[in-house]
């Protein structure tokens, strides 16, 4: 349980010393926990009658675990059982690195391993590099979004700022008659800000609802999920009208200084 850092919740760990450990004691997780209707306080010292380790001997329950993921986060978690029994042939061993000289600790490894068990080939992996592997799919998607999210923000600014310039020619000797009779440069860049700032809440009122279908659905894949809260879009909308004010307000400004 150290290797892996799994924390108990009740009981004890496996001790080497303890024979019995080797032939019928055995640590579960809250979930098998609660699918035998037991609780953490009662689950130690229960029996698993009808399961055993081939030798007749009925495991009994020497501590309980903190759920945890071993899959992909899309699945739930399923009961678990750890045991040490002597007539179990491990598939696989855990090793846990200090960080730095990697390559090192493992060629160490390796000569270990070929002194042990020649016979067998020596074969590795990270288990944070299988946990990755889980989330590709998603990694990818992140990519793809994220860059089309990017071009299409700098497109729209592009187009806004294009709006705004063309607003600004045609309204060339309204802007000016304004500057004489005293408007400030605020009051220019509001005047011609006001109407695109209609539109873009208009595309924010049409857009969010349509951001929590796609962002629920996706979520929906998940076993543990968040839940999306309002502020979440809320404050995509606020990026998107400050984003689009300084587009605006960069042609208001420049209208606005130019000679009537």
């Amino acid at each position: 349980m150290q290797v892996l850092g799994i924390q108990l919740l009740q009981g004890r760990n496996f001790d080497l010393s303890l024979s019995s450990d080797t032939v019928s004691a055995v640590i579960v997780n809250e979930t098998m926990v609660r699918d035998f209707g037991w609780t953490p306080d009662n689950a130690v010292g229960q029996q698993l009658t009808g399961y055993h380790d081939g030798r007749g001997n009925d495991p009994v329950v020497i501590g309980v675990v903190h759920d945890f993921n071993y899959l992909s986060l899309h699945d739930e978690v399923k009961p678990m059982m750890f045991h040490m029994f002597g007539s179990y042939s491990p598939h696989q061993f855990f090793v846990r690195l200090r960080p730095g000289n990697t390559a090192e600790t493992v060629a160490m490894i390796k000569s270990a391993w070929e002194n042990l068990a020649p016979e067998l080939p020596f074969q590795y992996k990270f288990l944070d590099d299988n946990l990755a592997r889980f989330y590709e799919t998603e990694a990818r998607w992140s990519s793809i979004v994220g860059y089309a999210g990017m071009l299409a923000v700098a497109l729209a600014c592009l187009g806004l700022f294009g709006l705004v310039a063309l607003a600004a020619v045609n309204r060339t000797k309204e802007i000016g008659i304004r500057k004489v009779l005293g408007a400030t440069v605020g009051n220019i860049t509001t005047l011609l800000s006001r109407d695109f700032l209609k539109l873009i809440l208009l595309a924010i009122l049409i857009a969010t609802p349509l951001a929590w279908y796609a962002m629920d659905k996706w979520l929906a894949d998940f076993a543990y999920r968040i839940d999306l809260q309002w502020w979440i879009f809320a404050a995509a909308g606020a990026i998107a009208i400050a984003v689009a004010l300084f587009t605006v307000g960069l042609q208001g400004i420049k209208a606005a200084l130019a000679d009537p």
